[in-house]
C-alpha cells in the first residue's frame, strides 16, 4: 500500500523555461509544477520564529522531507506546511518545519554565510529560480546540501565562526537519505511498452546524455529493447537537465565521467552502437552545474520538480530526476527506465532490492571523517563531526542487479545553535535516524542508510558512545 496518493495540486507556470538556452518541444509548453501535496495545509498566518524551524536547499530529498510542499513567500506571510505523512510533518518537533527547495548549491552559500540575506528572502515557487529560504532569521536552522568543499570552509570560518560576534560553531554534516537518479519519461508515449519499462544499455544512456543518440527510434535503443519503442517512427528526444546548482547533477555527471568511455567491449564496440561516427564518451567533466550539451533539444529546468513538470509536458522527453518525483507525478504519469549495471544486468530503480544491492557496500566503515566533498580535509577542529560517504560508493556499484546511479543527500547543521531551537534540532536529527522515518522513506522510492551509519549520527548529535561528552550539536 502506498503511503501517499499521487495526486498533487498544481499551478501553471507558462514561462518556466524562458531563461533556458536552446530550443525544443518543451520550451513553450505550460508546465504543471507541484506546489504542494494535496494533504498539505497553508498556514493562515506568518510563521512563529520562537518555535518554527526553517531550512532549505537540495530538491533531491524534498519529496521525503515535505512532499515537495513549497513554503512560498516570506516568514511573515502564510506558508505551506509539510505534506501529511512526510518526514518533516511527522518529526514531532514543537513547531512546524519549513523547508524551501532551492537546490544544493544555493543552500551551501547560505550555510557558509556568503549570501546571508537569502536566509530570510522569500521562498520562490517550485520551478522558478531560487531567491531565498523564506525563513525568520539568519542563519537557518539547517540546510540540505552536498557537504562543503575544502575551498568553502574558510568562508564558513570567517562568516559563521568570526573572532568577534556570534559564533555558530563548527559544522555538523551527515548523510541523511539516498535514492536512485533515474531516466524518466512519459507513460503512454510508447504504447508497445506500456506493460514493461524501456531499458537502456550503458552505451545508450551515455550516448543520449552526450547528444550522440537523439531519436527514440535510434537503432541502439531498438537493439536494447528488442524492438523499436516508437514502432519504427522517428521521434526526437528532448533531454532535460538541471539548470540550477545541484548535487544530483554532480552525481549524475560523475557517473557519466566514470563509466562513459571511448572504448567499449562487444557488442557495444560495434554497430548499432559505437562506430567511427558514433561515440558514447562523456568528455564534459562533473560538477554541480550541468556541463553537457545545452543547445538543440537539451533544455534546462530548475530543480527536480522542474524536471518532473517538464517531462509531464513533453511527450517524448527524458532527463535525469530523483526517482521519488517520477513516482509521485500526477497526470500524465511517468515511468523510469531500467539501466544496465556494471555486471551487464538491467536494474530497476523502482525495485527496492536493486537499490539495496547498490548500497550493499555502503556501511559504517565507508565514512571518511573530516573530509570535504572535493576529497581534501576541512580545517575544522571537529573532523569527527564531518561524516562523509565517498561519492564513488554510489555511482557504479559492482554487485549484480545493482541500480547504477544513486545519490546521497546530506544535512548540514551548525554545531552551536546559540540556544535557538536547540531541543527541536536535536529531536529532528534523532527522528530522521529512527525506524519510523525509515519506514516512510522506503515507501517513497528513497532508501534509508545503513543502520550502523544512522546509529553513529545519533551518537554524534547526542554526545553518546564514541562522542561521549562531545556532541556535534548543542
Amino acid at each position: 500500500m502506498k503511503l501517499v496518493t499521487r495526486a498533487i495540486a498544481v499551478m501553471v507556470l507558462p514561462a518556466l523555461f524562458a531563461a533556458c538556452s536552446g530550443g525544443g518541444s518543451g520550451t513553450n509548453a505550460a508546465q504543471a509544477i507541484p506546489s504542494s501535496h494535496r494533504h498539505a495545509a497553508l498556514r493562515s498566518h506568518g510563521t512563529d520564529p520562537t518555535t518554527d524551524l526553517h531550512g532549505g536547499g537540495a530538491t533531491f530529498p524534498g519529496y521525503a522531507y515535505n512532499l515537495a510542499s513549497q513554503p512560498t513567500g516570506l516568514a511573515s506571510q502564510p506558508q505551506a506546511t509539510p505534506g501529511a505523512g512526510s518526514l518533516f510533518a511527522t518529526a514531532g518537533t514543537t513547531g512546524t518545519i519549513y523547508y524551501c527547495l532551492t537546490g544544493s548549491g544555493f543552500g551551501q552559500k547560505i550555510f557558509i554565510g556568503s549570501t546571508p540575506a537569502n536566509s530570510t528572502a522569500a521562498c520562490a515557487a517550485l520551478g522558478l529560480t531560487a531567491t531565498g529560504f523564506g525563513g525568520s532569521q539568519d542563519p537557518p536552522d539547517f540546510v540540505g546540501a552536498d557537504p562543503l568543499a575544502s575551498t568553502q570552509y574558510p568562508t564558513y570560518k570567517t562568516n559563521r565562526e568570526p573572532s568577534t560576534g556570534t559564533n555558530y560553531g563548527e559544522p555538523f554534516e551527515f548523510p541523511a537519505i539516498t535514492g536512485p537518479v533515474t531516466f524518466a519519461y512519459q507513460r503512454g508515449a510508447f504504447p508497445a511498452f506500456e506493460k514493461k519499462a524501456i531499458q537502456f544499455s550503458r552505451w545508450t544512456y551515455c550516448a543520449i546524455a552526450n547528444g550522440t543518440v537523439t531519436d527514440w527510434n535510434d537503432p541502439a535503443i531498438t537493439k536494447d529493447n528488442g524492438a523499436s519503442v516508437t514502432g519504427g517512427v522517428s521521434q526526437p528526444i528532448t533531454f532535460f537537465y538541471r539548470s540550477d546548482s545541484s548535487g544530483t547533477s554532480n552525481t549524475f555527471q560523475t557517473h557519466l565521467e566514470t563509466v562513459c568511455g571511448s572504448s567499449w567491449l562487444p557488442p557495444y564496440s560495434r554497430k548499432p552502437y559505437q562506430s567511427a561516427s558514433r561515440n558514447a564518451a562523456w568528455t564534459h567533466g562533473a560538477g554541480q552545474t550541468w556541463l553537457g550539451p545545452t543547445t538543440g533539444n537539451f533544455i534546462g529546468a530548475n530543480g527536480d520538480p522542474g524536471i518532473q513538470a517538464a517531462l509531464q509536458s513533453t511527450k517524448f522527453g527524458t532527463g535525469y530526476v530523483e526517482g521519488a518525483y517520477a513516482y509521485a507525478a500526477g497526470i500524465p504519469r511517468l515511468k523510469q527506465a531500467l539501466l544496465q549495471d556494471s555486471s551487464g544486468d538491467f536494474a530497476d530503480p523502482t525495485n527496492p532490492a536493486d537499490v539495496a544491492a547498490a548500497l550493499k557496500n555502503v556501511a559504517l566503515g565507508s565514512i571518511q571523517f573530516g573530509e570535504g566533498i572535493d576529497g581534501l580535509p576541512l580545517a575544522t577542529t571537529r573532523p569527527d563531526c564531518i561524516l562523509l560517504l565517498p561519492l564513488k560508493k554510489f555511482i557504479n556499484p559492482p554487485e549484480p542487479h545493482a541500480y547504477p546511479i544513486l545519490n546521497v543527500s546530506y544535512l548540514l547543521f551548525y554545531g552551536n545553535s546559540n540556544g535557538i531551537h536547540t531541543a527541536d534540532r536535536l529531536k529532528l536529527i534523532n527522528y530522521l535516524t529512527s525506524s519510523a522515518a525509515n519506514t516512510i522513506v522506503s515507501k517513497l522510492e528513497y532508501h534509508p542508510l545503513n543502520a550502523g551509519i544512522q546509529k553513529l549520527i545519533g551518537e554524534a548529535a547526542n554526545g553518546t558512545g564514541p562522542y561521549a561528552g562531545k556532541p556535534c550539536i548543542q
